[in-house]
């Protein structure tokens, strides 16, 4: 799961406006992009992002009203940013690079150039921690990850990849 929450102004954006901004972070993780960049491809699923609408009188930013202030918060579950360096083979300080370049390049015309001021942070959250449908999910790359991606639903998998699944949280 890559978990994306935007707090954002009321009426800040049009529902094709956030239908536009949830399929562009949904390829993020999940498109060329991703696979060249990050050396993986997400299902489409995994991928969530909610929208939080803030009126002006309820969001304040150092104890005063802010009506241009966008908080995004992002939980990142499904991959992280040492086992990405690793399958590209280059470091975690350049899948960073890579990932905030994307960002902020289609943040751009959603916020900066529409005057907000805007806050980012990401957070990896432990792969053991998380479940689907009441599933861990299968292991990355698997066959039952790659059935999950085609799908894109969750649906049970066999015990070799259930088997794997548990293997790869005993080992972090």
């Amino acid at each position: 799961m890559p978990l994306w929450q935007l707090l954002i102004p009321e009426n800040a954006f049009t529902p094709a406006e956030k239908a536009d901004l949830a399929e562009r972070i949904t390829n993020i993780y999940s498109s060329d992009f991703s696979r060249e960049n990050f050396g993986f491809e997400l299902p489409k699923f995994y991928t969530s992002v909610v929208f939080h609408e803030i009126k002006e009188e309820n969001y304040y930013v150092g104890g005063v009203p802010r009506k241009n202030f966008v908080q995004i918060e992002v939980v990142h579950i499904a991959r992280s940013n040492e086992g990405a360096a690793a399958s590209q083979g280059t470091t975690v300080e350049e899948i960073l690079r890579r990932y905030y370049e994307n960002i902020n390049g289609f943040l751009k015309p959603y916020f900066f150039d529409r005057g907000y001021e805007v806050e980012f942070h990401a957070e990896n959250a432990p792969f053991e921690n998380w479940r689907i449908d009441g599933m861990t999910p299968p292991p990355p790359n698997s066959a039952a990850e790659a059935r999950w991606y085609k799908e894109n639903r969750s649906s049970p998998y066999d015990a070799v990849d259930a088997d794997e699944a548990e293997r790869l949280i005993a080992s972090r």
